[in-house]
Parts: structure tokens; C-alpha cells; sequence
């Protein structure tokens, strides 16, 4: 059945395991904000949760959405968490003997729109509480492939500017970093992702909400639905060895060398490389503004005990700018510019696989030519198991070459080497290393 703008509200079923279908599921329980609760939806047939509810077989849902709350438990502009956040009840309200096969939440859309207290109450905190609630759930017995956190929900250029005390004079670019931070979180977590925000955004955007300029409407509830059930869970695929993750989860304009990543990810100039503009965090990705923009992971070299391991980067093409290139290293050493790299270069118009030994690159193996579009994304992994070096793209291995100039672990990171802005250019989305 389609909802009147362009998304299903069936989808086909399935397991869950990291990809299209939903399961089915004897019982659901809905955590959020009034959105959630279904504020200004004509009757309850018509809100998103039980909507999506019916579509999973689950009958009526538990709905533990409460009107005006928040997510986080941060200190408001009154010096104390707000009532009913979150963090603070979700053990009560979603676990115990409220506990149900499956949950839906939908928390950031008020997080979002509060401005009364920047030091207190922010992204940060929101990521590092939705970070806590997610981590008790799944101790608390939810497998993550009954789990799903949505994006926050769009939100109009009046209603930014509208609404009660502290919750007025949000810009977008802001409220925008919640929604990065969410998604960021889903694939931290393995758990499915609605990108709700994209699909009100695109599927009538004003038109579905209702004339408090804040809560959807009938229409606008379809779409959540809509795109809730055409969501995929993010990866699982968290191996053992994993000793790098970084989802670059703060809020835009943060320096990378002030940036620290989910595990084992702080940032230092690779040697040989100083970039006179540090490279920076927009909408949960990383972006250079020079030429120079090579950067290590400075782990924690005692989390690599070897010098067989992947570095894997997301990496999104936020715009076409001509020259780009971007990609990943490996092996990078922290005494001289010795590394292994791979990336996609717009000059080559494909994937490319280097190594630079102090300071002097050879390319290995041919360019494999591919095209990356404007708002495209690509998976590149560089592998490194004794002395064949390779590169995959989306999973599928395109260069394998045998080398041995560089043999000790190194450190992975990332390599930037063209001048971007913030919304141009191929930015790193994601970057995570682990052990073969």
C-alpha cells in the first residue's frame, strides 16, 4: 500500500540481520517525545507507532511516549535535568515488566530545539545518554535486530524559531548535527535506522506538519511510518580485533586533533604532513580544508599487537569538486612518512592503491576505474595481511599486490589530498580498523 507520496507502507519481512526487511514481532513498545505519543494525529490508527505496529503484526503497542521530554538528563537553563527525560526513565518505561519484543524510539527532535543552556545541554550529551540507554537495552535483553532509533523528525524553518521558552532560535545546521548523531549511534550499535528527517524532508516537507508548526499530521505520521518500515539495520559486523571506531559524533567545527572517537580514535598529523588548517568534524563527517589533510589515529599503539589489519572508511561525496581525492592509511609509521594508502581520486577517475616510503609514493598494481556521484556513498577498506596489500570497495576485492617495504604495524588513519570546504568534496563518514 502507498501512503499518497511515494513511500510503501508494507515492506517485505525478515530477520534483520543487516539489511531490507523487518522482522515480525508479537509486541512493541514506542519511547519518545509527543511525536511519539501522536500529538495533533486525528485518532490512534493514525499515529506512526501504531502504524507501524500493525504493519509488524504486533496489535496495539505499548506507547511510552510522554509530551514535551527529552532525551538527555543534561542541566536546562534552570540547573536540573527536565522532568521525564530519557536517560532517566527508560529503564522503568521500556525494560522490566514493560519490556516487549521490540522497541521504536524517536528522541532529538526537542534535544534539538533547546538553545537555553549550550554548555550544559548539547550534542554531546545527548549522543553520550542515547550511548548509555542503548548499552542497557541490549544488556537489558533487546537484541539489536529488535531495536530501532529513528532520526529525529523534521522540522520547518518557523518551526525552529517557534515554540516555548528555550526551545526557540535553533538553526538548522545545528539541529541537523542531531540527526547525524543518531545515525552515528545506529551504526555504532548495529540497530535499525529510519532516517525519518530525510523522508519527511523529501515527501512533503511543511505540508505534514500541523499548524503548531512543530507536530505532523495525519499525512505526516504516513510518512514516519513509511519510512520506519523501509528501514535496513546498520552493520553488526563487530569483530574481535576491532581496536578503531570513530562515527566523528560532535558538533560542527570541531577540530580533529580535539576530537575523540568511539574507541581508540584520537587524532595527530601523520609525519611529514602539517596542515595549516586542521581537518574538521560537519553533519558527523570529516573534512579537510588543505591538501595536507593526512591523519593517524593515535591509538593507542597497544591496541594493534599486529600488522595484519584493515582500516575501512564510509566515505560520502558531499559534493563533485573537481581534484578531489580521498582515502585511508595503514601501516602509517609515527617516525617517518612511511604508510600504505588507498583512494579514490576524481584526477584518475577511480580507486588507487600507494605506498610512500619516507615521503616518496609509488603507486601499486592499475587504477580501477569507477564513478562516485554527488551524494553517493562507498565503503573503502584497505587490508594488510603479511605482504598482500589490497583494496576492496563495497565489499568486493579490485587491487591485490604483493609488497614488503612496509612490515610493522603502524598506525591507521585517514588521507585527504585536496582542498575541500565543509560542503564540498568526498568526506570521511566513518572510519574503523580491526585485527585479521
Amino acid at each position: 500500500m502507498m501512503n499518497g507520496i511515494g513511500l510503501s507502507l508494507t515492506q517485505p519481512r525478515g530477520g534483520g540481520g543487516g539489511g531490507g526487511g523487518l522482522p515480525q514481532v508479537a509486541s512493541l513498545v514506542g519511547f519518545g517525545d509527543s511525536i511519539t505519543f501522536g500529538n495533533q494525529a486525528s485518532d490512534e490508527a493514525h499515529q506512526w507507532l501504531n502504524i507501524v505496529s500493525t504493519a509488524l503484526g504486533a496489535g496495539t503497542p505499548l506507547n511510552q511516549g510522554i509530551p514535551g521530554t527529552v532525551l538527555q538528563n543534561s542541566n536546562d537553563s534552570g540547573g536540573s535535568p527536565r522532568t521525564n527525560n530519557g536517560r532517566d526513565r527508560y529503564v522503568a518505561d521500556i525494560l522490566g515488566a514493560n519490556k516487549r519484543e521490540a522497541v521504536a524510539i524517536d528522541y532529538g527532535f526537542n534535544d534539538g530545539r533547546y538553545t537555553a543552556a549550550p554548555t550544559t545541554f548539547n550534542l554531546a550529551q545527548y549522543a553520550m545518554d542515547y550511548r548509555e540507554i542503548l548499552t542497557g537495552l541490549i544488556a537489558g535483553g533487546y537484541p539489536t535486530n529488535r531495536i530501532f532509533i529513528a532520526s529525529p523528525y523534521w522540522i520547518s524553518d518557523t518551526g525552529l524559531i517557534t515554540g516555548s521558552a528555550g526551545f526557540t532560535g535553533q538553526t538548522r545546521a545545528v539541529f541537523e548535527q542531531f540527526v547525524a548523531a543518531a545515525k552515528a549511534l545506529a551504526k555504532e550499535f548495529g540497530v535499525y535506522y529510519p532516517d525519518v528527517y530525510a523522508a519527511m524532508r523529501d515527501n512533503g516537507g511543511a505540508s505534514l506538519i500541523y499548524t503548531d508548526f512543530n507536530h505532523p499530521t495525519d499525512a505526516g505520521h504516513a510518512v514516519i511510518a513509511a519510512a520506519i518500515l523501509a528501514s535496513t539495520q546498520q552493520s553488526t559486523d563487530v569483530p574481535a580485533g576491532l581496536f578503531t571506531s570513530d562515527s566523528f559524533t560532535d558538533p560542527d567545527g570541531t577540530i580533529i586533533t580535539n576530537h575523540t572517537g568511539e574507541k581508540g580514535a584520537s587524532w595527530l598529523p601523520q609525519n611529514g604532513y602539517t596542515p595549516a588548517t586542521p581537518n574538521g568534524i560537519k553533519n558527523g563527517r570529516m573534512w579537510s580544508p588543505t591538501a595536507t589533510g593526512v591523519y593517524r589515529v593515535a591509538a593507542d599503539s597497544v591496541g594493534i599487537s599486529s600488522a595484519n589489519y584493515y582500516v575501512e572508511a564510509v566515505l560520502t561525496r558531499v559534493s563533485v569538486l573537481a581534484g578531489d581525492n580521498v582515502g585511508v592509511i595503514g601501516r602509517a609509521q609515527t617516525s617517518a612518512n612511511t604508510l600504505y594508502f588507498a583512494r579514490y581520486s576524481d584526477t584518475a577517475g577511480g580507486w588507487q592503491l600507494f605506498k610512500t616510503v619516507a615521503g616518496s609514493s609509488t603507486q601499486l598494481g592499475s587504477t580501477i576505474a569507477d564513478t562516485f556521484a554527488a551524494a553517493a556513498e562507498k565503503t573503502l577498506r584497505l587490508t594488510m595481511s603479511g605482504t598482500t596489500i589490497s583494496v576492496q570497495v563495497g565489499g568486493a576485492t579490485i587491487i591485490s599486490v604483493t609488497d614488503s617495504a612496509i612490515a610493522t604495524a603502524g598506525h591507521p588513519g585517514c588521507r585527504f589530498g585536496f582542498a575541500q570546504s565543509d560542503s564540498t568534496g568526498i568526506h570521511i563518514e566513518s572510519l574503523k580498523a580491526a585485527l585479521l
